[in-house]
């Protein structure tokens, strides 16, 4: 186990939204694929429709704070989320990203990756505000949207199928 302790500053969530989702203890229906050491959700905010996330089980912060163990199966994880993205939508690419701490835009203090379907008729421009913020040619980032559950719940159907183990 890796005892490294992130240096940075973290953002504050009591409960942890994510550790709340791994006990059952709030809305679940939007869970793609669960392991002991992972869940693959559709994420409630979809910059691009179909965007999940593959969250640790136990709650490690950042990604200093997992085990080998879990940092092998969530890349694993996100590499069948991709692959169950492509067969779902025909994407025309994939963007995978990951934030450490508040500067970084981290806004859930529990380890998660981004996996984002792209489409060349996407308008996310440059993808996550803070890579477009980066980027010299980019226009203004687009805002969050929040899907309904019952979106994300329909997302979830449409991509389980393709979430091969």
């Amino acid at each position: 186990m890796n005892d490294t302790v992130a240096p940075f500053e973290m953002p504050v969530w009591d409960p942890c939204p994510f550790c709340e989702l791994a006990a059952g203890r709030i809305e679940n229906r939007h869970i793609i694929n669960a392991t002991e050491k992972t869940l693959t959700i559709v994420n409630p905010r979809q910059f691009e429709i179909g965007q999940l996330l593959v969250i640790t089980r136990r709650h490690a912060p950042t990604l200093l704070d997992l085990t080998d163990d879990e940092a092998v199966e969530i890349l694993n994880k996100v590499r069948t989320a991709a692959e169950a993205l492509m067969k779902t939508f025909n994407l025309d690419g994939i963007t995978v990203y990951q934030n450490n701490g508040v500067i970084s835009l981290q806004e859930v203090p529990h380890y998660h990756i981004h996996v984002v379907p792209r489409r060349k008729s996407g308008d996310w421009g440059a993808g996550p505000p803070h890579i477009a913020a980066l980027h010299p040619k980019s226009p203004e980032a687009k805002q969050k949207v929040t899907v309904p559950w019952e979106r994300a719940i329909e997302i979830a159907t449409l991509v389980k199928p393709n979430f091969e183990e």
